[in-house]
């Protein structure tokens, strides 16, 4: 039997081959697939992630006391630095204040007598200067290592100035004139020095 369709081409059933359909199907299985699989392996790139994390914290936890004594190792490092700095200072500052004063006394006026000094010492200062300074109004400019301010008693102008003469020869020590007043009623003047050392005391 033969059949033949006389319906207009427009209205004809076209037949389609079968592979299309099986390319529709198949399609959004496969790109379902390729997604599930992305998702898969993006979850397991953060489990694995987490996992690196968390072991890199454990060992940080398990280093934290070595950490901190390392810490407490560098700030008692640092502060020992500090100490042998201070240290280096001072020696290389520090003042012989023996030597110092025997020789400011060896530059004293010689005594009325046994019992009465020309000039005495009632008050004596010190303090040392690290790092030498100088100053061009202060003792000629000379840099100096010691300064004491020195005040007391002595008999008459004549020996004060005797006492600043020498000190002003000296090469150990410069001299700068305070005042000088008659003490009350006594025969006696005070006096205030201050006296620059420049040789921190035969150092």
């Amino acid at each position: 039997m033969i059949n033949i369709n006389l319906l207009p081409k427009a209205l004809k059933r076209v037949r389609e081959p079968g592979y299309w359909r099986v390319l529709a199907v198949a399609f959004p299985l496969l790109v379902g697939g390729v997604i599930v699989g992305i998702q898969v392996l993006t979850n397991q790139t953060i489990t694995n992630l987490e996992r690196d994390v968390q072991v890199r914290e454990d060992q940080l936890a398990l280093l934290q006391p070595f950490l901190a004594e390392q810490r407490d190792l560098q700030q008692r490092q640092q502060a020992l630095r500090q100490l042998i700095s201070i240290a280096e200072e001072v020696r290389r500052g520090r003042v012989v204040w023996t030597a110092e004063i025997a020789n400011l006394l060896e530059l004293l006026p010689p005594p009325l007598d046994a019992e009465t000094p020309a000039i005495d010492f009632r008050s004596v200062n010190m303090r040392s200067v690290y790092p030498p300074t100088s100053s061009p109004e202060r003792f000629e400019g000379a840099p100096i290592v010691t300064e004491m301010s020195i005040s007391g008693t002595v008999d008459g102008p004549e020996t004060l100035a005797r006492f600043v003469r020498a000190l002003e020869q000296a090469s150990d020590f410069g001299v700068l004139f305070q005042n000088a007043s008659r003490d009350g009623d006594s025969d006696l003047f005070t006096y205030n020095l201050t006296v620059g050392g420049f040789t921190g005391g035969g150092q």
